[in-house]
């Protein structure tokens, strides 16, 4: 992982505990780019529905940047709220999901995304508009105390 150790690991462990606590019953991941620069590797997560069969681990857990929806918000810099991942052809599943719909934002703005926040929730339609706004200020305040400057990537919103 490209991080400084520690204090990336706790700052990602308590930004997904923050959401996880607003979004009761949701599974809330946050990914940071991995050291190859291909994807992006699980850095925190905080489990909710579905079956955490052992397969999806903290530090291990990758996602492609390209054919991913989180490579895309990583990417683009543009948030995505999905209604129904089912009409989201760069939706990925992780073993023992049940996702039916997702909220995705990055960490950054456009042009300096450092991480991705991923809410997955198991019924369609989940996410609020005062959802994504209360995940989109989650992110902003995150960026503000990232523990690592000079990590970027990846353009907003995309609603599917």
């Amino acid at each position: 992982m490209p991080d400084n150790g520690a204090a990336t690991s706790a700052w990602a462990h308590d930004l997904a505990a923050r959401i996880a606590a607003q979004q009761a019953t949701q599974h809330v991941a946050i990914f940071v780019p991995d050291d190859d620069g291909d994807g992006l590797r699980l850095i925190a997560q905080v489990w909710g529905a579905g079956e955490d069969i052992g397969a999806v681990i903290v530090g291990d857990w990758t996602v492609p940047l390209e054919g991913s929806a989180c490579g895309r918000v990583y990417r683009t810099g543009l948030a995505a709220l999905c209604a129904d991942v089912a009409m989201d052809p760069d939706h990925r599943s992780f073993p023992g999901s049940r996702t039916r719909s997702s909220l995705t934002v990055p960490i950054g703005p456009p042009d300096g995304v450092v991480g991705v926040i991923n809410v997955e929730a198991p019924w369609v339609g989940a996410f609020s508009i005062q959802d994504y706004e209360r995940v989109t200020d989650a992110a902003a305040a995150a960026f503000d105390t990232y523990p690592i400057r000079g990590i970027s990537a990846g353009a907003g919103s995309a609603i599917c």
